[in-house]
């Protein structure tokens, strides 16, 4: 009985012991789980970024070679056509008896020269009168000829496969030898973002440059880009010159892009040197651009670190100091770290 009473309460106390080295043991939190990136190396100069509309790579603008009101225009925004398809005729009447004039005019100089080479024969008119007649009957050919060039210049013809980007007048309409009625795209011609830099910015470009473009009809995706043409002289109206991207070929990007949407470009100009560090914005948890803490990644353990941001290109960071190359930066979860954390890295 004595051995068991001195027993009981030891037993207590090794089990009361451990009982709470497993509460401890299980109050441990496990590493957090983040996501990591290696640090990139990028351009030492922020990137040129300029606003600009976007347009079909083969647009063209489409009028009547003579003035005059307008008879019909069978297309409207949006209609696909083929080429040879009437698109639209201005009327006829006014122009129709322009030709029937310079064909009476025509006729009447035929007979007069037929006429006068009889009479120059018999000696009754000179050489010269013969030489008059012969070149009053030359230019009314060619009056006829231009009248039946305005005729059939009439109409406008698609000139090639394509969809009507714009239709500027309606019948009824009097328009102007030239003015344009519509605006057509030539099919798979591909789409071009048209911008305006400054000096500033048009010495740094070179053809073949990198871009990027968004568009605020698809905040969510980026569209690679080159620039294939660089003005070589200022517009007059404010001093802007004019460069345009090619837009690539995307699978995977929408169907159809509306010409004149409202795109922002990112130029990457070659001349900057592949200097600076740039790690995704994600990364930076707090400060201000001069200090921004981030946390490295070192095995599984993070240290905290301060840089600071040169300038923001899209969604990256670019330093001022330079990282190692191999650097890994905390992303996702770095909000919620310490120095020194033991952190799993997840994919």
């Amino acid at each position: 009985m004595n051995i068991a009473r001195v027993l009981l309460p030891c037993l207590l106390l090794v089990t009361g012991a451990c009982h709470r080295q497993t509460a401890t043991a299980d109050t441990t939190p496990p590493p957090r789980a983040v996501r990591a990136v290696t640090v990139v190396q990028g351009p030492a100069e922020a990137p040129i970024v300029a606003t600009g509309l976007l347009a079909t790579r083969d647009e063209v603008q489409l009028g009547f070679k003579t003035g005059g009101v307008v008879h019909s225009v069978a297309v409207r925004s949006g209609d696909t056509v083929h080429a040879g398809q009437v698109l639209a005729q201005v009327e006829l009447a006014e122009i129709d008896a322009g030709l029937a004039q310079a064909q009476a005019s025509y006729e009447k100089s035929t007979r007069d020269l037929a006429r006068g080479r009889k009479l120059f024969a018999e000696d009754v008119i000179t050489r010269e009168q013969l030489d008059d007649l012969g070149t009053a009957a030359t230019v009314a050919r060619a009056q006829l000829d231009a009248a039946e060039y305005n005729r059939g210049h009439a109409q406008i013809v698609a000139p090639g496969d394509g969809v009507v980007l714009r239709r500027m007048v309606e019948p009824g309409e009097t328009v102007a030898p030239g003015q344009p009625v519509l605006s057509l795209s030539q099919s798979n011609s591909g789409h071009v973002l048209k911008l305006g830099l400054a000096d500033r910015d048009i010495v740094r470009v070179q053809l073949g440059d990198h871009a990027t473009v968004r568009f605020d009809a698809y905040p969510q995706r980026r569209f690679d880009a080159t620039v294939i043409e660089i003005g070589h002289g200022a517009d007059p109206r404010n001093g802007t010159f004019a460069v345009e991207l090619e837009i690539a070929d995307d699978p995977n990007a929408p169907k159809s892009l509306p010409s004149g949407l409202v795109g922002t470009a990112s130029i990457v100009a070659r001349g900057a040197g592949a200097t600076r560090s740039y790690l995704p914005l994600t990364a930076l948890v707090e400060g201000d651009q001069r200090a921004m803490t981030i946390f490295t990644l070192h095995g599984d353990v993070v240290h905290r670190q301060t840089v600071a941001v040169a300038f923001v290109a899209d969604d990256r960071a670019a330093l001022v100091d330079a990282l190692p190359a191999d650097t890994r930066v905390v992303t996702d979860g770095a909000a919620y770290l310490a120095d020194g954390d033991t952190v799993r890295v997840v994919e």
